[in-house]
């Protein structure tokens, strides 16, 4: 049995081909080139659902992390955030960073999702920020041309997804997801190291980052033009009573954007293991939901954090036209005249 974490405040956010020469990068791995920069694939493990997905390289196993600990290029970030109930707000974003001084994945350093990627906007939360931070924060970890960039959390994967979004929407492709994150890591016995970690190497090469991809993450016209003219189908990603608007965690207004979808995010990952479902497991949860390959999504939650687990899991699937409000619900219910629903639909 595992250990468990401290009580969050929502199941939302609760725990739980060989390359030639030529085209061989520093890691040892098959390289893709594109517009930007060369991207160093992560392989799945022979024989394991990963390989099943229609993008496996999205997604990396501990035991895969574990042997290419030490790698040039490598860079690992751990980006647990937990959202607990505050005195003066329904809540607030805890920082993982003292669990991080406890135990992390070996060579790994913590990034603070609010503090160091988001920029201040009263009212909301981990709003994207402009490319100039983004770019300075990425340079600061370690992130360069050549790197290959694994991101994990400790407890429910939207920290992780979301941080892999940011990184994809300003042009650097070459990234995975830790599956299961921190816990499965545990649970397989691999090593972990405690206390604070030295500044990281500057990379070789700078990462030439690109302004945001506007695709990726969506802003308040564009769920208005899904409502006006049903271009995009709206899939909230919190829990189904956060979703009907009888919980006492409200983001905003209780409730959700009138025609929208409900597909909890905690559902897209064994509760067990957390990790992602099966390739056919995962796709049945959204076209049991009225969510086909083909259909176009926005998805978005409370704070732009579990709905960028499901615009990950949508990726991962190989859709790609699917966005993250960024503002999600705390935007929305900002402006009283735009309507919000209660009840299962």
């Amino acid at each position: 049995m595992r250990s468990s974490a401290p009580s969050p405040i929502c199941q939302c956010f609760s725990p739980r081909g060989t390359p030639s020469p030529a085209r061989t990068g520093c890691h040892g791995a098959a390289r893709v080139t594109g517009d930007s920069c060369p991207r160093i694939m992560a392989p799945a493990e022979p024989g394991s659902a990963m390989e099943s997905y229609a993008h496996p390289e999205f997604l990396i196993s501990p035991q895969e992390l574990h042997a290419r600990l030490g790698e040039p290029g490598l860079v690992v970030l751990d980006v647990t955030t937990t959202l607990v109930a505050a005195k003066d707000k329904p809540f607030a974003p805890l920082s993982g960073e003292a669990e991080f001084l406890k135990s992390h994945v070996p060579g790994a350093r913590y990034v603070d999702l609010e503090r160091d990627l988001s920029v201040p906007v009263k009212g909301l939360l981990f709003t994207l920020p402009p490319l100039e931070d983004f770019a300075r924060m990425a340079a600061s970890l370690g992130i360069g041309r050549d790197s290959f960039v694994v991101v994990y959390s400790t407890a429910q994967p939207g920290w992780a997804a979301r941080v892999w979004l940011m990184l994809r929407a300003f042009g650097f492709t070459n990234a995975a997801v830790l599956n299961g994150g921190f816990a499965d890591w545990k649970a397989a016995g691999l090593p972990v190291k405690a206390g604070a970690v030295p500044p990281a190497t500057p990379p070789l090469e700078e990462f030439a980052w690109r302004p945001a991809d506007k695709r990726v993450f969506v802003d308040t016209r564009a769920v208005n033009k899904a409502l006006d003219d049903g271009s995009s189908q709206l899939v909230n990603a919190l829990p189904p009573d956060v979703f009907r608007g009888d919980s006492l965690i409200v983001y905003g207004r209780p409730g959700h954007i009138p025609q929208s979808i409900n597909v909890p995010t905690g559902t897209l990952v064994d509760p067990e293991t957390g990790r992602y479902l099966d390739p056919a497991s995962l796709e049945r949860r959204f076209t049991d939901a009225g969510i086909d390959p083909d259909t176009s999504v926005i998805a978005y939650c409370g704070a732009g954090v579990a709905a960028s687990n499901v615009a990950f899991a949508r990726l991962l699937l190989g859709h790609e036209k699917v966005s993250v409000y960024d503002g999600s619900m705390l935007d929305w219910s900002r402006d009283p005249l735009r309507p919000v629903v209660t009840g299962e639909k």
